[in-house]
């Protein structure tokens, strides 16, 4: 979809029924277009957040993991960390630097040395 300059979306959802379904993420050839890209805006709501870059953008609805460049780790959007602070809008204005896939999360390296997971 990137090659052909289709605008990427990749939505990583939560799907509440008896049990919590996850989805594996795409292959990593599928996601490395996003290195190098700019983190523009970053959009919250109340189970989401949307990560908006130069090329596409990355919907969560689930559990995402904020590790900043000092090594601290903040998890966010789950239920017991509902009302914690947020402090992923440091990620704002930087650019992707390597992008790591296991099947149920997505690992975005920034160029201060945030790293972003996303757990499906």
């Amino acid at each position: 979809m990137a090659a052909n300059g289709w605008k990427a979306v990749i939505a990583v959802r939560l799907l509440i029924c008896d049990h919590i379904c996850v989805h594996p993420f795409p292959p990593l050839p599928d996601l490395q277009f996003f290195v190098g890209k700019e983190l523009q805006q970053i959009c919250l709501g109340f189970w989401q957040f949307q990560f908006q870059f130069e090329a596409g953008h990355i919907s969560v609805e689930g559990t995402l993991e904020h590790v900043d460049e000092t090594g601290a780790v903040r998890r966010n959007n789950t239920d017991a960390d509902r009302l914690s602070p947020l402090h992923i809008h440091h990620l704002l204005g930087q650019k992707i630097q390597t992008v790591a896939v296991e099947p149920l999360c997505l690992t975005l390296a920034f160029e201060r040395g945030d790293i972003l997971r996303i757990f499906s």
